[in-house]
């Protein structure tokens, strides 16, 4: 997943408080086409030129506060104006000068340019209960316009729960001027606000049905709609009514369950869905009359925020099929995020890159989300089967994945179950790890009757057989030539690349499941390489990944200028390098110590359901696998290589006896329970070839083990001797 909360922010970041005098001269100037260059005053002259001498020593950002401040003191002035666009407003600044609109318009404009700050919002319980208390008790409109704004600035949302305490209260006026504060708090809102439609007190539900109709976000109707279609109170379904169709016109005829069940599909694939502002990742709840709200980690937010919306359907549609399918997924994509933060937080405390604290959190959750993981396989076949359509339709393969291992489980080595429809589909997915366990399932499973698609079954487990030694390399360049040329100069070092042309997907690809190793261009088109870079080293699932940016000969040195840091593991190369250099000088050093053990768990699962379709009443042409089995008796792994001797006993082909003699001569370097595994496989292999067709090395490996004092091995030798015959 990716992270949810916006720290991507516009570069546009003129504080709230320069809404605060526009709302001040709001009365005295009714166009900005009017306003006249006058005599600049004392006071702003001193700002200026203040501001004036830090530009000039280079102090942008102190300069910026100087210049904002005398803009503030007075918005005419045309100095004051050229200073802040010269140091970094200049979309703001020409807001304000065109003369095209109103000056309520301009301000329009500038809230939604001004909306995505990079201030983090406080939370500061104290300083907000007193900014509230000043705001409900000044009577001068002026000075509490003012308030607002700064308070916004400074508290954003989490000024909300105080304010949704006050339209509870029986005064008017108190109603009155939370709504008008909540609405300015505008799209940051919605969320909370719908959570407040499910307030015990009808005053919280009236106030955020008019606060939500005011500030008009499409967001709000699915929950508009569940308020109308729960509540039994004729009023309250009225308002509800009216406020949908305030927003989108002839909603209130529309079913409840299905804006819901959307509303939550779209949550669950977009963390900056109704994010204005900078604040810490939370989810809003209600007890009783009072908001409230939980922070969270951000890898799970989507997920827990599409979840308050399929609460909702399900309550109206407790068998929904859409809505249980959506939720099957978002349980699995949380407990998928929860393994993959864990795992790499571990590592990072192991290497001393994080605290001990960090880990020590994650891991007393596990019980809670082995528990939210459980909630999945308590789903039926049917919903399951959905769950997968859903995480292949919206590019969520570690979802996938997890889901497809538990639609094999509910028919574990029957041998002859119809694959689901899903699983069919993921064979032929473009994520290799989706693929292969799609083809692991089937392989358990077995396929009934009409199975047509057996041939996209072994090729895929067969790739799963060289995860265990392989390097895998996610490499991304829109120009195929290049990506045919850089892939064979990966390929020299034993590294498979699986390119991407387009970078965003390419990106999807890179945080979605293990890779040794990134490539990309430097020209990687529509989303440039210092981003592409960026954004794969703020992911903590690529934040140390080695990246290479191939460049030509004509931009190698900017590029390296550029984007060459080695400390962080970027490293520039050219195009035209010689593969054994790339390999020798580059890539063996980079990936000596990268972690094979997921690739083993990979191959393992490969060999064992290999060897599972090998099975006497398996319909499945296993030949194309032989050869991968055979090299995978390299791995170092006995559960890879116990499985591949089991597998080609069954398939008995002649080009695995060399292998096989290599195991049972590494004596004791071997353990017992694989040279046993590789002796029965030679006798399978030669049965009934009698010792005097049979290569020397076969009968002197077989003749050793009779000698060792190992029971096992030669009860094994005897059996290899004996279906060779004499």
């Amino acid at each position: 997943m990716n992270e949810v909360v916006m720290k991507h922010r516009n570069r546009w970041g003129l504080n709230w408080i320069l809404v605060v005098t526009f709302v001040a001269v709001l009365g005295f100037v009714p166009s900005f086409t009017e306003t006249v260059e006058a005599q600049v005053r004392p006071d702003v002259r001193i700002l200026l030129d203040e501001g004036i001498n830090l530009f000039q020593q280079g102090k942008l950002g102190e300069a910026r506060q100087s210049f904002e401040r005398a803009l503030l003191l007075d918005i005419t002035s045309e100095e004051a104006l050229n200073w802040v666009d010269k140091v970094g407003y200049g979309e703001l600044i020409r807001v304000i000068r065109t003369g095209d609109d109103t000056l309520s318009g301009q301000m329009g404009t500038l809230l939604r340019l001004t909306s995505l700050e990079t201030k983090r919002r406080s939370m500061d319980e104290s300083a907000i209960n007193d900014v509230l208390d000043t705001y409900f008790g000044d009577e001068d409109l002026l000075e509490r316009t003012k308030l607002l704004y700064r308070a916004i600035s400074d508290h954003g949302v989490y000024l909300l729960p105080g304010l949704v305490e006050r339209l509870g209260q029986p005064e008017q006026k108190l109603r009155v001027l939370a709504i008008q504060a909540i609405t300015r708090i505008s799209d940051d809102a919605v969320l909370p606000l719908c959570r407040c439609l499910h307030a015990s007190e009808q005053g919280v539900v009236m106030g955020a049905v008019g606060a939500l109709q005011k500030i008009g976000h499409p967001a709000a109707v699915p929950s508009l709609r569940w308020l109308a279609q729960s509540t039994g109170d004729p009023l309250v379904k009225a308002a509800a009514n009216d406020a949908a169709d305030g927003i989108l016109p002839g909603s209130s005829s529309r079913e409840a369950y299905g804006l819901l069940t959307d509303q939550a599909h779209a949550f669950s694939t977009d963390g900056g869905m109704l994010v204005r502002t900078y604040h810490d990742p939370v989810v809003w709840q209600v007890d009783g009359g009072s908001l409230n709200w939980t922070a969270v980690e951000g890898w799970e937010l989507n997920e827990l925020r599409a979840e308050q919306f399929l609460m909702d359907a399900l309550s109206l549609k407790p068998g929904g099929a859409a809505a249980l399918a959506l939720h099957a997924c978002n349980q699995m994509a949380r407990w998928s995020e929860y393994r993959d933060v864990t795992a790499v937080i571990s590592n990072q405390v192991d290497a001393g890159d994080a605290d001990e604290s960090q880990i020590s959190n994650l891991r007393g959750r596990e019980l809670e989300m082995e528990k939210v993981r459980a909630s999945a396989f308590a789903m039926s076949p049917a919903v399951v089967d959905a769950a997968v359509e859903v995480a292949l339709t919206d590019r969520r393969p570690q979802a996938a994945i997890e889901l497809i291992d538990t639609l094999s489980y509910f028919n574990k080595d029957s041998g002859s179950s119809d694959v689901p429809a899903s699983v069919v589909r993921a064979l032929a997915y473009d994520h290799r790890g989706v693929r292969f366990s799609a083809a692991n399932c089937v392989a358990h499973m077995g396929g009934g009757t009409g199975f047509q698609n057996s041939d996209q079954v072994v090729p895929n487990l067969t790739e799963g057989l060289a995860e265990a030694s392989r390097k895998v390399a996610l490499t991304i360049f829109p120009n195929q030539d290049d990506a045919l040329r850089v892939g064979a100069l990966l390929a020299r070092a034993n590294i498979e690349p699986f390119n991407d042309e387009d970078p965003l997907r390419g990106l999807e690809r890179a945080v979605s499941f293990p890779k040794h190793l990134i490539a990309i261009s430097s020209d990687t088109g529509a989303m440039p390489a210092a981003e592409l870079i960026s954004r794969l080293r703020k992911d903590y699932r690529t934040s140390r990944t080695p990246i290479l940016v191939f460049a030509s000969d004509d931009n190698f040195t900017q590029a390296q200028q550029v984007y060459g840091d080695e400390e962080t593991g970027v490293f520039v190369v050219n195009r035209s390098i010689d593969a054994l250099r790339l390999r020798n000088d580059l890539l063996v050093g980079l990936l000596a110590d990268s972690d094979a053990s997921v690739g083993q768990s990979v191959a393992e699962k490969a060999a064992v359901a290999l060897d599972v379709m090998a099975s006497p009443g398996r319909a499945f042409d296993l030949n194309g696998c032989v050869s991968g089995a055979i090299r995978a008796l390299d791995d170092p792994a006995d559960a890879v290589r116990i499985p591949c001797c089991q597998l080609l006993a069954k398939l008995a082909p002649q080009g695995a006896s060399d292998a096989l003699v290599r195991i049972v001569a590494e004596g004791d370097a071997a353990s017992v329970d694989l040279r046993y595994a590789a002796l029965l496989a030679l006798g399978n292999i030669h049965r009934g070839a009698g010792t005097s067709q049979v290569a020397p090395s076969v009968m002197e490996v077989i003749n050793s083990a009779m000698d060792t004092g190992e029971v096992a091995l030669i009860q094994a030798a005897s059996r290899a001797s004996g279906l060779i015959g004499n």
